[in-house]
């Protein structure tokens, strides 16, 4: 039993005391329904120790990690991110057999076997949800900021596999969503990621003629990732996440309705975003049954200090 449980570590980052709250509910959710897994060590990777201490997280087991180099670098959409997750390999390397990246809007509902990568995958995760016209279509040549990334990479773009977006039902080339997702640290798919990240960020002429508008920007990191991940790994070596696993719930409706979780205690991990915002908005759209249900509404009081009403 204890070699399943030093299988997987849990790592996420905390940027602001708004962070640290989600973090503190992600981890107990862990804590609370992850089964085998719910006492697996949780990484929290810190940006700012002096304005978010993160004291709460301390009483849920949690080791914090400073991300010291977070405040020499350039201010960039999720550039701590890819910061934490190159940390992390770099810590977790011959420690752990898997590393589990959540973005701390996210939850843990039921016990993520999802996660476990079978022993001839080195990745599990999923296609991003919407193409935001930053993927690049399965039928185009690379634009100018594919070409760039691909560039890097040694990809040529005929030879990138393609994936279909959850939920626009595009085919592009590998554009793969970083939200939830578990890789092996031997992979070294993380620090590839922040080094060429960090090229691309530099890259004046890439940020003035390729990175032309705010989803360009906002999704690098993304964009990196998946490439990354396609010059390091055979497709065969990707593990997909079914709907069990990372669900999108802030884009449940937009879902065509054979894609649509019918009932959230089925599901092992989903992704909120900023539902937290909409009262009422997760019980009014999606069946929810006991003990998930009183704990949603306990953790939703708690997080947003409103009453909840639940049909």
């Amino acid at each position: 039993m204890n070699n399943i449980l030093l299988k997987l570590v849990f790592v996420m980052l905390v940027n602001s005391p708004v962070q640290e709250k989600q973090a503190y509910i992600l981890i107990n959710s862990i804590r609370d329904f992850g089964g085998l897994y719910s006492d697996c060590p949780v990484y929290v990777f810190v940006s700012d120790t002096s304005g978010t201490p993160c004291y709460s997280l301390k009483s849920l087991n949690a080791i914090l990690v400073p991300l010291d180099d977070a405040d020499t670098l350039p201010d960039y959409p999720f550039l701590n991110k890819v910061l934490a997750c190159a940390r992390a390999e770099e810590l977790l390397q011959g420690k752990s057999e898997i590393i589990v990246w959540m973005d701390v809007d996210a939850l843990v509902l039921n016990e993520p076997s999802e996660f476990c990568l079978e022993k001839n995958k080195i990745i599990a995760i999923r296609p991003v949800n919407l193409r935001n016209n930053v993927g690049l279509p399965a039928d185009s040549k690379a634009d100018p900021y594919w070409k760039r990334i691909f560039d890097y990479t040694g990809l040529k773009t005929k030879k990138v596999p393609e994936v279909e977006t959850l939920v626009d039902s595009q085919m592009v080339r590998m554009y793969l969503n970083s939200a939830v997702f578990s890789i092996r640290p031997e992979a070294g798919i993380f620090t590839e990621w922040k080094k060429l990240f960090l090229l691309l960020v530099y890259d004046r002429n890439f940020q003035k003629e390729a990175c032309v508008t705010d989803n360009h920007r906002l999704f690098l990191h993304q964009s990196v990732l998946s490439a990354v991940v396609a010059a390091k790994a055979k497709k065969s070596q990707i593990q997909w996440f079914s709907q069990k696993a990372a669900y999108p719930l802030h884009h449940h409706c937009q879902l065509p309705h054979g894609k649509r979780v019918i009932d959230l205690n089925h599901t092992e991990s989903l992704i909120y975003e900023n539902l937290w915002n909409v009262p009422n908005w997760v019980m009014s759209v999606i069946r929810v049954d006991e003990p998930l249900r009183s704990w949603l509404q306990e953790i939703y009081e708690k997080e947003t200090g409103k009453g909840v009403y639940i049909l």
